[in-house]
């Protein structure tokens, strides 16, 4: 019964909730890496795209920081992997298969 339950989860638990990080020379691109290292470690992106802006408001909900959002995506064998960054530093990262 405990097996059947535990394989019940696993097949309705969406994919994108499973962590992917792209892996380059050996470094995990884990959320909070910056941009710069992604690069350097990743090589060039196969697209970069400016996507928008995010604001961070402070308790009296006036701006407190307002950072450009930029998704890097590189092809890997079998997908994609699209990383977003906020001001420089990675956020999220998704796999998307081919």
């Amino acid at each position: 019964m405990r097996t059947c339950l535990c394989l019940a989860l696993l097949l309705i638990t969406p994919s994108s909730l499973l962590a992917v990080d792209l892996r380059c020379q050996g470094d995990l691109m884990t959320p909070g890496t910056i941009m710069a290292k992604v690069t350097a470690k990743c090589g060039p992106p196969l697209t970069e795209r400016e996507v928008g802006e995010v604001s961070y408001l402070n308790e009296r909900r006036r701006e407190l920081r307002k950072f450009t959002v930029y998704e890097l995506t590189y092809a890997v064998p079998g997908g994609f992997y699209v990383l977003t960054f906020e001001g420089g530093v990675l956020k999220k990262t998704e796999y998307v298969p081919q």
